[in-house]
Protein backbone atom coordinates (compact mmCIF):
# COMPACT_ATOMS: atom_id res chain seq x y z
CA UNK A 1 0.00 0.00 0.00
CA UNK A 2 1.11 3.65 0.35
CA UNK A 3 2.73 2.88 3.91
CA UNK A 4 5.89 0.93 3.45
CA UNK A 5 9.41 0.41 4.73
CA UNK A 6 12.09 2.87 3.76
CA UNK A 7 14.26 0.15 2.51
CA UNK A 8 11.50 -1.08 0.31
CA UNK A 9 10.81 2.48 -1.11
CA UNK A 10 14.99 2.91 -1.85
CA UNK A 11 14.60 -0.70 -4.24
CA UNK A 12 11.56 0.95 -6.07
CA UNK A 13 13.07 3.63 -6.77
CA UNK A 14 16.04 2.32 -7.79
CA UNK A 15 18.33 4.07 -4.98
CA UNK A 16 19.82 1.19 -3.15
CA UNK A 17 19.30 -2.35 -2.45
CA UNK A 18 17.51 -4.40 0.52
CA UNK A 19 21.46 -4.86 1.63
CA UNK A 20 22.90 -1.93 1.36
CA UNK A 21 19.93 0.70 2.36
CA UNK A 22 21.45 0.79 6.19
CA UNK A 23 24.99 1.75 4.57
CA UNK A 24 23.17 4.37 2.08
CA UNK A 25 21.32 6.03 5.25
CA UNK A 26 24.95 6.24 7.06
CA UNK A 27 26.62 7.79 4.09
CA UNK A 28 23.83 10.52 3.42
CA UNK A 29 21.44 12.76 5.14
CA UNK A 30 18.08 11.24 5.02
CA UNK A 31 15.69 12.80 6.45
CA UNK A 32 11.31 12.15 7.37
CA UNK A 33 9.55 15.58 7.88
CA UNK A 34 12.90 17.01 9.48
CA UNK A 35 13.98 13.64 11.68
CA UNK A 36 17.04 11.94 10.17
CA UNK A 37 16.94 7.97 10.01
CA UNK A 38 19.38 5.84 10.40
CA UNK A 39 16.91 2.38 10.19
CA UNK A 40 16.21 0.90 6.92
CA UNK A 41 12.71 -0.51 8.63
CA UNK A 42 11.34 3.30 9.58
CA UNK A 43 7.65 3.40 7.78
CA UNK A 44 7.11 5.70 5.81
CA UNK A 45 3.53 7.11 3.96
CA UNK A 46 3.87 8.16 0.53
CA UNK A 47 0.83 10.59 0.38
CA UNK A 48 1.96 12.92 3.32
CA UNK A 49 5.57 12.17 5.01
CA UNK A 50 7.97 14.13 3.34
CA UNK A 51 11.31 13.10 2.30
CA UNK A 52 15.16 14.98 2.08
CA UNK A 53 17.81 13.58 1.05
CA UNK A 54 20.95 16.01 1.22
CA UNK A 55 18.92 18.18 1.60
CA UNK A 56 16.22 17.84 -1.72
CA UNK A 57 13.09 16.83 -1.50
CA UNK A 58 12.67 13.43 -3.15
CA UNK A 59 9.37 13.07 -4.49
CA UNK A 60 7.16 9.91 -3.63
CA UNK A 61 4.88 8.36 -5.81
CA UNK A 62 1.64 7.09 -4.56
CA UNK A 63 0.29 3.89 -5.39
CA UNK A 64 -1.79 3.72 -8.23
CA UNK A 65 -5.77 2.40 -7.92
CA UNK A 66 -7.80 2.55 -11.07
CA UNK A 67 -11.47 1.68 -11.11
CA UNK A 68 -12.55 0.06 -15.00
CA UNK A 69 -15.71 -0.82 -16.45
CA UNK A 70 -14.49 -3.86 -18.36
CA UNK A 71 -16.48 -4.32 -22.01
CA UNK A 72 -17.65 -7.77 -22.98
CA UNK A 73 -15.51 -9.16 -25.18
CA UNK A 74 -12.58 -8.67 -23.39
CA UNK A 75 -9.69 -10.27 -21.05
CA UNK A 76 -8.04 -9.43 -17.87
CA UNK A 77 -4.76 -11.17 -18.48
CA UNK A 78 -2.24 -9.04 -19.93
CA UNK A 79 -0.28 -11.86 -22.40
CA UNK A 80 -1.28 -11.08 -25.87
CA UNK A 81 -3.78 -13.38 -27.64
CA UNK A 82 -7.03 -13.95 -29.95
CA UNK A 83 -9.15 -11.34 -27.61
CA UNK A 84 -8.83 -7.50 -27.16
CA UNK A 85 -6.62 -6.60 -23.71
CA UNK A 86 -8.25 -4.64 -20.98
CA UNK A 87 -4.57 -2.83 -20.81
CA UNK A 88 -4.92 -1.90 -24.63
CA UNK A 89 -7.15 0.92 -23.73
CA UNK A 90 -5.23 2.23 -20.44
CA UNK A 91 -2.81 5.14 -21.02
CA UNK A 92 0.84 4.43 -20.96
CA UNK A 93 1.99 6.69 -17.92
CA UNK A 94 -0.20 4.57 -16.08
CA UNK A 95 0.85 0.96 -17.29
CA UNK A 96 4.48 1.70 -16.50
CA UNK A 97 4.60 4.21 -13.49
CA UNK A 98 8.40 4.83 -12.48
CA UNK A 99 9.36 4.19 -9.04
CA UNK A 100 5.80 1.30 -9.02
CA UNK A 101 4.93 -2.68 -9.73
CA UNK A 102 3.71 -2.90 -13.00
CA UNK A 103 -0.15 -2.15 -13.25
CA UNK A 104 -2.15 -5.36 -12.88
CA UNK A 105 -6.09 -6.58 -12.40
CA UNK A 106 -6.91 -7.99 -9.16
CA UNK A 107 -8.30 -11.24 -10.31
CA UNK A 108 -10.28 -11.22 -13.48
CA UNK A 109 -14.05 -11.56 -15.34
CA UNK A 110 -14.43 -14.13 -17.93
CA UNK A 111 -14.77 -13.20 -21.51
CA UNK A 112 -18.15 -12.71 -21.56
CA UNK A 113 -18.88 -10.65 -18.32
CA UNK A 114 -19.05 -7.19 -17.98
CA UNK A 115 -18.40 -4.52 -15.27
CA UNK A 116 -16.10 -3.56 -12.36
CA UNK A 117 -12.37 -4.30 -12.61
CA UNK A 118 -10.01 -2.95 -10.07
CA UNK A 119 -6.26 -2.11 -11.58
CA UNK A 120 -3.28 -1.26 -9.26
CA UNK A 121 0.45 -1.19 -8.64
CA UNK A 122 -0.28 -2.05 -5.01
CA UNK A 123 0.62 -5.94 -4.66
CA UNK A 124 -0.14 -5.96 -0.74
CA UNK A 125 -3.69 -4.82 -1.80
CA UNK A 126 -4.08 -7.22 -4.41
CA UNK A 127 -2.37 -10.29 -2.20
CA UNK A 128 -5.16 -9.41 0.62
CA UNK A 129 -8.41 -8.62 -2.15
CA UNK A 130 -7.44 -12.07 -4.12
CA UNK A 131 -6.80 -14.50 -0.89
CA UNK A 132 -9.61 -16.87 -0.49
CA UNK A 133 -9.17 -16.38 3.08
CA UNK A 134 -10.29 -13.18 2.75
CA UNK A 135 -13.86 -13.57 1.64
CA UNK A 136 -14.18 -10.53 0.02
CA UNK A 137 -17.86 -9.39 -1.16
CA UNK A 138 -18.65 -9.51 -4.86
CA UNK A 139 -22.00 -8.30 -6.18
CA UNK A 140 -23.34 -9.12 -9.73
CA UNK A 141 -25.84 -7.96 -11.78
CA UNK A 142 -28.23 -10.58 -13.25
CA UNK A 143 -30.53 -11.32 -15.85
CA UNK A 144 -32.07 -14.90 -16.39
CA UNK A 145 -33.10 -16.62 -19.29
CA UNK A 146 -36.10 -17.44 -16.79
CA UNK A 147 -39.01 -16.00 -15.73
CA UNK A 148 -38.97 -16.17 -11.98
CA UNK A 149 -42.16 -15.86 -10.08
CA UNK A 150 -42.14 -14.87 -6.26
CA UNK A 151 -42.40 -18.40 -5.13
CA UNK A 152 -39.57 -19.54 -6.85
CA UNK A 153 -37.82 -16.55 -6.30
CA UNK A 154 -38.02 -17.52 -2.35
CA UNK A 155 -36.37 -21.04 -3.44
CA UNK A 156 -33.79 -19.46 -4.93
CA UNK A 157 -32.95 -17.06 -1.85
CA UNK A 158 -33.36 -20.28 0.50
CA UNK A 159 -31.00 -22.50 -1.65
CA UNK A 160 -28.19 -19.86 -2.11
CA UNK A 161 -28.10 -19.05 1.22
CA UNK A 162 -27.91 -22.44 2.77
CA UNK A 163 -25.00 -22.78 0.06
CA UNK A 164 -26.34 -24.57 -3.25
CA UNK A 165 -23.85 -27.62 -4.51
CA UNK A 166 -22.89 -26.62 -8.33
CA UNK A 167 -21.67 -29.19 -10.83
CA UNK A 168 -17.52 -30.05 -12.00
CA UNK A 169 -17.36 -27.97 -15.44
CA UNK A 170 -14.24 -28.53 -16.94
CA UNK A 171 -11.22 -27.99 -14.94
CA UNK A 172 -13.51 -27.35 -12.12
CA UNK A 173 -14.56 -29.63 -9.45
CA UNK A 174 -17.97 -29.76 -8.22
CA UNK A 175 -18.56 -27.63 -4.85
CA UNK A 176 -20.88 -26.33 -2.00
CA UNK A 177 -20.79 -22.56 -2.75
CA UNK A 178 -20.46 -19.95 0.48
CA UNK A 179 -24.08 -18.70 1.41
CA UNK A 180 -24.66 -15.64 -0.95
CA UNK A 181 -27.13 -13.12 -0.56
CA UNK A 182 -29.77 -12.59 -3.47
CA UNK A 183 -31.96 -9.41 -4.16
CA UNK A 184 -34.88 -9.45 -7.06
CA UNK A 185 -35.65 -6.56 -8.79
CA UNK A 186 -39.10 -5.48 -10.78
CA UNK A 187 -40.78 -2.45 -12.37
CA UNK A 188 -41.29 -0.91 -9.31
CA UNK A 189 -38.37 -1.06 -7.25
CA UNK A 190 -35.67 -1.18 -10.11
CA UNK A 191 -34.88 1.92 -10.70
CA UNK A 192 -31.78 2.12 -8.64
CA UNK A 193 -29.80 -0.56 -10.55
CA UNK A 194 -30.90 -0.36 -14.18
CA UNK A 195 -28.45 2.47 -14.03
CA UNK A 196 -25.56 -0.38 -14.20
CA UNK A 197 -27.92 -1.98 -17.18
CA UNK A 198 -26.41 -1.89 -20.58
CA UNK A 199 -29.28 -4.45 -22.20
CA UNK A 200 -31.79 -2.32 -24.26
CA UNK A 201 -35.11 -2.20 -22.14
CA UNK A 202 -37.12 -3.87 -24.26
CA UNK A 203 -34.86 -7.05 -23.83
CA UNK A 204 -34.44 -6.24 -19.93
CA UNK A 205 -38.43 -6.35 -19.55
CA UNK A 206 -38.33 -9.58 -20.93
CA UNK A 207 -35.91 -10.98 -18.67
CA UNK A 208 -36.09 -11.78 -14.51
CA UNK A 209 -33.11 -9.86 -13.04
CA UNK A 210 -31.60 -9.53 -9.49
CA UNK A 211 -28.29 -9.23 -7.76
CA UNK A 212 -26.09 -11.39 -6.35
CA UNK A 213 -23.59 -11.00 -3.27
CA UNK A 214 -20.60 -13.73 -3.28
CA UNK A 215 -17.87 -14.02 -0.99
CA UNK A 216 -15.75 -16.31 -3.42
CA UNK A 217 -14.76 -16.32 -6.59
CA UNK A 218 -14.13 -19.46 -8.32
CA UNK A 219 -14.32 -20.64 -12.02
CA UNK A 220 -18.12 -19.26 -13.85
CA UNK A 221 -19.41 -19.36 -10.13
CA UNK A 222 -22.25 -17.11 -10.81
CA UNK A 223 -23.52 -19.41 -13.89
CA UNK A 224 -22.98 -22.14 -12.19
CA UNK A 225 -24.96 -21.99 -9.11
CA UNK A 226 -28.19 -20.25 -11.33
CA UNK A 227 -27.71 -23.78 -13.59
CA UNK A 228 -27.94 -25.86 -10.71
CA UNK A 229 -31.51 -24.45 -9.80
CA UNK A 230 -32.54 -25.01 -13.95
CA UNK A 231 -32.11 -21.08 -14.97
CA UNK A 232 -29.52 -19.43 -17.08
CA UNK A 233 -27.83 -16.52 -16.99
CA UNK A 234 -28.41 -13.92 -20.08
CA UNK A 235 -26.24 -10.87 -18.94
CA UNK A 236 -23.70 -10.30 -16.11
CA UNK A 237 -22.04 -7.32 -14.91
CA UNK A 238 -20.13 -6.95 -11.43
CA UNK A 239 -20.77 -3.62 -9.61
CA UNK A 240 -19.25 -3.97 -6.38
CA UNK A 241 -16.16 -5.82 -4.82
CA UNK A 242 -16.04 -5.15 -0.89
CA UNK A 243 -16.56 -1.64 -0.24
CA UNK A 244 -15.76 -0.34 -3.75
CA UNK A 245 -18.95 0.02 -6.24
CA UNK A 246 -18.49 0.75 -9.71
CA UNK A 247 -19.35 4.79 -10.89
CA UNK A 248 -22.34 4.22 -13.05
CA UNK A 249 -21.02 7.20 -15.32
CA UNK A 250 -18.11 5.21 -16.31
CA UNK A 251 -19.36 3.56 -20.13
CA UNK A 252 -18.11 0.01 -20.84
CA UNK A 253 -14.45 0.45 -21.35
CA UNK A 254 -13.92 3.69 -19.40
CA UNK A 255 -12.03 3.82 -16.16
CA UNK A 256 -10.91 6.87 -13.73
CA UNK A 257 -8.49 6.41 -10.92
CA UNK A 258 -9.77 5.69 -7.55
CA UNK A 259 -10.53 8.91 -5.10
CA UNK A 260 -8.70 9.03 -1.72
CA UNK A 261 -12.13 8.18 0.06
CA UNK A 262 -12.37 5.01 -1.83
CA UNK A 263 -8.65 4.01 -1.62
CA UNK A 264 -9.43 4.20 2.48
CA UNK A 265 -12.29 2.34 2.23
CA UNK A 266 -10.25 -0.31 1.35
CA UNK A 267 -7.36 0.33 3.66
CA UNK A 268 -9.77 0.27 6.60
CA UNK A 269 -11.79 -2.22 5.61
CA UNK A 270 -12.04 -5.63 7.59
CA UNK A 271 -11.25 -7.76 4.28
CA UNK A 272 -7.74 -8.68 6.45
Amino acid sequence: MNILRLDELFVRQELSTYRRTRRFLQEHTVLVNGTRILEAGTIIDVRKDILLIDGKEYPLQKELYIMMNKKQNTVCTADEGWHERIFESIDEKYLHPKGLNKLHAVGRLDLDTEGLILLTTDGKLSHRLTDPKTHITKTYLVYLRDYCPPEKQKLYTKRFAEGITVEAEKKSPAFTAQPAAIQWYNEENHNEIKKYCTLTSSTACELTFCTLTITEGKFHQVKRMFKAMGNEVIFLKRIAMGPLWLDSSLRPGQYRQLTEKEVENFETSDYK
